[in-house]
C-alpha cells in the first residue's frame, strides 16, 4: 500500500541527469543500466535478509539454549579452518527444527515466511553462512575498504546512529539560526531486526530514526508542531510496515543503548522530550550492566506526521521537494556510479537552499555532490563512546542545494 501522503514514484531517465553526471553513463544503454541496478537491488535486498537470518540463528537464544556465537569470531574461525564449526551446525539444526513449529515471535515468523520449504536445509544455511562470514572477515580482520558496496542491503539501526544526526542539525541551527524545516525525507530509516553483533531480541523490531529526527528538529527550534511532516523512503517492506503501523500499534519505542561519552549520555537522557513522554525503563535482564534504557511514548500528532513508501533512491524519485533530506548509513552501499545516481535523485527533491545530511565521508563525494548541484557546508567526526576495544565514532556532512 502506498501512503496517500506521498506522491507516486517515477523511474529516472537519461534526460534527468545533470550534464556532469550524464557523462558517466551511456545514453543509449541508460535504460538497460537502470533495469540492471533494479535487479541487483532486489538481489542485494534478499541477501541482506538472509544475512539477518544467519546472524539471528547464530546469536538468538529465543529458539535454543545452545551458547550464542559471535558472528565476527565465527567468521575468523571459518577463515582459519575452511570448515563450518560444529557449534554453528548444531545451531542451524536447532533453528530449522524451531522454524517448522508455529511461531509467536515476530522475527521467527518472518524467517518462516522468508525461507521456502526447499531452502529449509542445513546445506542452504551453510551456503548463506559462508557468504555472510566472508563479508565479516573482510571487514573486521582484513579491513578492506568499500566492502559494503557488494554486500546485501541491511536494515540494521541503533539509537546511537541518531547522535551524529542531532549534531549535524545543531550545527545547521548555529550556521543558519533562522532556518525553518517543514518537510523532511529520510532515505533508509532502518529497523533493528537482527544485527551482525550484539543481538538483543527481547523486544520486537523498531525503527528509531523518523522519531529521533522529529525530536531533534523540534527541540532545536528548526521545526514546530503541526507544520512538520516526515516522509520515509525504503526498499524493505519490513521497515515500511513498522512506520505505517506505528500510530495504531501503541506509539511506544523501547530505547536502549550502550552508555557512551558524557555528551552522548546527555543526548540519550533528553531524547524524546520534544515528541512524547519518557519513563525509566524497567530492568531488562539480557542487557549488559550499565546500558541506558527508557520507554518513549510518542505523541499521536508526531506519529501521524510520519509517512512511509517504497522507493529505490538509485533509480527513482518522487515529484516532491523537501527542506531536509537525511540519508545515514545508506550511501556506503553504493559504488561510484550508483552514488552519482543517488545524489542526483536526492538533489532533484531539494529546492534551492534545501539541505542534505548524511554520514558518508568518502573522498569522491564532494565532486559527485557538486556535479549534482550540492555544495558542502560542514562535516565533522563525532565521538560516541570509548568503546570496549576502541573508540566509537560517527560522522555527519551537510550539503546545500545551490
Amino acid at each position: 500500500m502506498i501512503n496517500a501522503q506521498i506522491p507516486a514514484e517515477r523511474t529516472i531517465g537519461y534526460q534527468d541527469l545533470p550534464p556532469a553526471i550524464a557523462q558517466r553513463f551511456d545514453k543509449g544503454g541508460f535504460g538497460s543500466r537502470i533495469q540492471a541496478i533494479e535487479r541487483d537491488t532486489a538481489l542485494r535486498e534478499r541477501e541482506g535478509e538472509l544475512d539477518h537470518l544467519i546472524y539471528y540463528a547464530l546469536q538468538s537464544n529465543r529458539f535454543t539454549t545452545l551458547p550464542r556465537i559471535e558472528p565476527a569470531l565465527s567468521a575468523r574461525e571459518l577463515a582459519a579452518t575452511g570448515a563450518i564449526p560444529a557449534a554453528v551446525q548444531a545451531r542451524f539444526d536447532t533453528f530449522l527444527q524451531a522454524l517448522a513449529k508455529p511461531q509467536t515471535g515476530e522475527r521467527m515468523r518472518y524467517f518462516a515466511l522468508l525461507l521456502p520449504s526447499a531452502s529449509r536445509t542445513r546445506a542452504f544455511l551453510e551456503t548463506e553462512y559462508r557468504r555472510a562470514m566472508r563479508f565479516l572477515y573482510e571487514k573486521e580482520f582484513l579491513h578492506r575498504d568499500r566492502v559494503y558496496e557488494t554486500r546485501g542491503h541491511s536494515t540494521d539501526t541503533q539509537v546511537e546512529a541518531n547522535y551524529a544526526v542531532w549534531n549535524g542539525l545543531s550545527i545547521l541551527k548555529q550556521l543558519n539560526p533562522g532556518s525553518v524545516v517543514r518537510r523532511v525525507l529520510i532515505v533508509g530509516p532502518g529497523l533493528d531486526f537482527a544485527p551482525r553483533t550484539a543481538l538483543f531480541d527481547a523486544l520486537p523490531p523498531q525503527s528509531f530514526q523518523p522519531y529521533a529526527v522529529a525530536d531533534a528538529l523540534l527541540s532545536l527550534g528548526l521545526s514546530r508542531r503541526g507544520a512538520l511532516t516526515i516522509d520515509c523512503a525504503d526498499i524493505n517492506t519490513r521497515v515500511l510496515d513498522f512506520i505505517r503501523s506505528f500510530q495504531v500499534s501503541g506509539r511506544n519505542l523501547e530505547l536502549y543503548s550502550e552508555p557512551g561519552d558524557a555528551d552522548y549520555a546527555r543526548y540519550f537522557r533528553t531524547l524524546g522530550g520534544a515528541i512524547g513522554h519518557a519513563s525509566p525503563h524497567p530492568p531488562l535482564a539480557p542487557l549488559p550492566s550499565g546500558f541506558l534504557a527508557k520507554t518513549l511514548r510518542v505523541d499521536r500528532d508526531i506519529a501521524g506526521a510520519v509517512h512511509a513508501a517504497k522507493l529505490n533512491i538509485l533509480t527513482e524519485r518522487w515529484p516532491a521537494t523537501y527542506d531536509l533530506i537525511v540519508a545515514t548509513n545508506i550511501l556506503v552501499y553504493f559504488n561510484t556510479d550508483e552514488l552519482a545516481l543517488a545524489l542526483t535523485n536526492i538533489a532533484a527533491m531539494l529546492p534551492p537552499g534545501g539541505m542534505l545530511l548524511h554520514n558518508e565521508l568518502r573522498p569522491e563525494l564532494d565532486e559527485l555532490s557538486a556535479a549534482a548541484g550540492l555544495d558542502p557546508v560542514q562535516a565533522r567526526t563525532i565521538r560516541v563512546a570509548e568503546g570496549r576495544t576502541a573508540p566509537l565514532f560517527d560522522a555527519f556532512a551537510l550539503y546545500r542545494k545551490r
